[in-house]
């Protein structure tokens, strides 16, 4: 799957979810962007690892620095707040 495709079909699907995500921090890097984008796509960890080119490392790392901007509990799972935004 290309990068900016996917991009492009999600704008379409959910054209306000980069502005809201933003609005929540305005400090998420454009991998972390897209990792919530596939997220929120409901696709698997390794498919997005893969698609973004990243490692295992990266992507914990960057799914760590996500859950503090935005201000997620450790009981809270990631994937529900993606969902609702």
């Amino acid at each position: 799957m290309k990068t900016k495709n996917f991009e492009l079909t999600f704008a379409k699907i959910y054209p306000n979810f980069t502005k809201e995500l933003l609005k929540i921090s305005d400090e998420f890097t454009s991998v972390e962007i897209k990792i919530c984008m596939f997220l929120k796509m409901n696709y698997s960890s390794d498919f997005i690892k893969e698609n973004l080119k990243i490692s295992n490392s990266t992507f914990l790392n960057s799914r760590s620095s996500i859950r503090k901007k935005l201000s997620l509990e450790r009981n809270q799972k990631l994937i529900n707040t993606i969902i609702k935004i």
